[in-house]
């Protein structure tokens, strides 16, 4: 049985600096058509060798890639096994095999029109998008192809995610004062969860309608107690209830992070949408089909609860 990694699959898309007629997904297969071999498809940079190393047609559609990168003639450090009784031992270095390289890290990837989901080991977001625009440079397709960026999902709906995945925990940040603050400016509107708590800190202080700065900062975490199962529904239901209530009343300054029960975080600013799974283990990185498969899944799940709407 193969040995099990556990790795984080996260998701991205690619927003587009001007207004362009094409996807990311288009564009890589227009520079896919152009640059057939994988020597046309490498990337030279600061003497690292980065390449789509495969690529595969989704059954419902999509592109996956698998995207490496190695130094060439770079050796590997490794560690001696210690013998019966050493105190210490030195690292020793290892060079590649004659017709190989030692690698560096790789990301496999599912894009969907400008949707973007990935898995990767040693390789950051950054040098993906920057290989993407190099890659389309070398393969000279429109001039536009360039001016995106891989950006995290700020602008999906956070309470479509959240009612569709359920609630396991919300934290709730503020300073009291301000808290207080906005809660008074708040009383022709129903009392929204993060005023009621700088409301309810500053009563139990004999204090309930003062809004002097104090310095004073609260941090709750809500979470269900699993131990008493008759009201776990009822607690999950409320829960969600208070979640919802927070992104539609949050002002720009107040805090929180809402954690779904896939363990995707939203925050004011942000929806950082990932699953942590287990896989395959294939040497340094993951086994790239059943990879691609997960992420497959993934794309599909977002999809069907409706969050990768633009």
């Amino acid at each position: 049985m193969a040995a099990k990694r556990e790795k984080t699959i996260s998701y991205r898309r690619a927003e587009w600096l001007d207004e362009a007629n094409t996807t990311l997904e288009k564009c890589v297969r227009d520079a896919l058509k152009k640059l057939p071999t994988v020597s046309d498809r490498e990337i030279v940079n600061g003497g690292q060798i980065t390449r789509i190393a495969k690529h595969k047609d989704g059954s419902s559609g999509g592109l996956f890639l698998h995207i490496t990168s190695d130094t060439p003639g770079e050796p590997a450090s490794v560690v001696p096994k210690a013998a019966p009784g050493a105190a210490e031992l030195d690292l020793r270095v290892q060079k590649p095999p004659q017709d190989a390289e030692w690698l560096d890290g790789d990301a496999l990837l599912f894009i969907r029109h400008d949707h973007v989901c990935l898995c990767t080991t040693g390789m950051r977001d950054g040098a993906i998008g920057y290989f993407l625009r190099e890659l389309f440079r070398k393969a000279r397709i429109r001039s536009d192809s360039t001016k995106f960026e891989l950006m995290k999902a700020a602008d999906i709906t956070k309470l479509k995610l959240l009612h569709s995945q359920g609630v396991k925990e919300l934290e709730i940040r503020g300073t009291l004062y301000k808290a207080t603050a906005d809660y008074e400016s708040r009383k022709a509107q129903m009392a929204g969860t993060i005023g009621a708590v700088g409301k309810f800190v500053k009563a139990f202080l004999e204090k309930p309608n003062d809004v002097t700065p104090d310095a004073l900062r609260a941090t709750i975490v809500l979470k269900v107690d699993r131990r008493f199962s008759n009201g776990l529904d009822l607690g999950y239901k409320n829960l969600e209830k208070m979640a919802a209530d927070i992104v539609g009343k949050a002002n720009k300054e107040d805090d929180y992070v809402i954690v779904t029960k896939k363990g995707q975080k939203i925050s004011p600013d942000e929806i950082f949408i990932k699953e942590t799974i287990l896989l395959d283990a294939d040497g340094k990185t993951v086994n790239r089909d059943k990879t691609w498969r997960e992420l497959n899944h993934f794309y599909s799940a977002l999809n069907d609860a409706g969050v990768l709407e633009q």
